[in-house]
């Protein structure tokens, strides 16, 4: 599994997540931010201030989480 190197958060709710791999993944966290797991996030300055962990998890403050697993599992749906 790549390692994430770096996040870009946009005003559109979209990520690019920069792999070690030198893929880069667009993720649109729009249809996310209903779930109660990530509803804090539609709060715009919450949503950008995303931090990489460990090369494999996004996190936001003690917010939430998501790893590089389950956004992988996300795309290849």
């Amino acid at each position: 599994m790549p390692k994430i190197i770096n996040v870009i958060p946009n005003d559109n709710y979209t990520l690019v997540i920069e792999l070690d791999n030198c893929h880069k993944i667009i993720y649109d966290m729009k249809p996310r931010l209903h779930a109660v797991r990530f509803c804090n996030l539609a709060d715009i300055k919450k949503f950008k201030d995303v931090k990489v962990e460990n090369g494999n998890t996004l996190v936001w403050d003690s917010l939430c989480e998501i790893t590089i697993d389950e956004i992988m599992n996300i795309i290849e749906r």
